[in-house]
């Protein structure tokens, strides 16, 4: 047997429900958004790095610093050419907010061109 004061209670749950689902939704979708900007942040970093990396094979000086500009804000640039190959790394720290930062690297590997 249902009183008038359980009914009255039971309409308060909808209400803190939705509330609790509204929340878990929107934390959810922030996350899902983090996770996005890290991957087009890897994307930039690895791209930047092919680019950086085909210029310095060549022997291309101008094409390299061109190459450079497209690096994300920040991003620390590492040209390692050793024996045949050429190796660049583009890292950059990606923070969101006030939570902390995480390291985000892209990386290519070209043999040098003979001319």
């Amino acid at each position: 047997m249902i009183t008038r004061i359980g009914r009255f209670w039971e309409r308060g749950m909808v209400t803190a429900e939705l509330a609790i689902g509204i929340l878990s939704a929107t934390m959810v979708a922030l996350c899902l958004a983090w996770g996005i900007n890290l991957l087009v942040v890897h994307t930039e970093c690895a791209d930047a790095a092919a680019q950086i990396a085909r210029a310095e094979a060549r022997g291309d000086a101008p094409a390299s610093t061109q190459a450079r500009g497209h690096t994300p804000p920040g991003a620390v640039i590492n040209v390692d050419q050793t024996g045949s190959q050429v190796v660049v790394t583009v890292g950059v720290s990606v923070s969101f907010g006030h939570i902390g930062s995480v390291d985000v690297f892209g990386s290519a590997t070209m043999p040098k061109e003979v001319s």
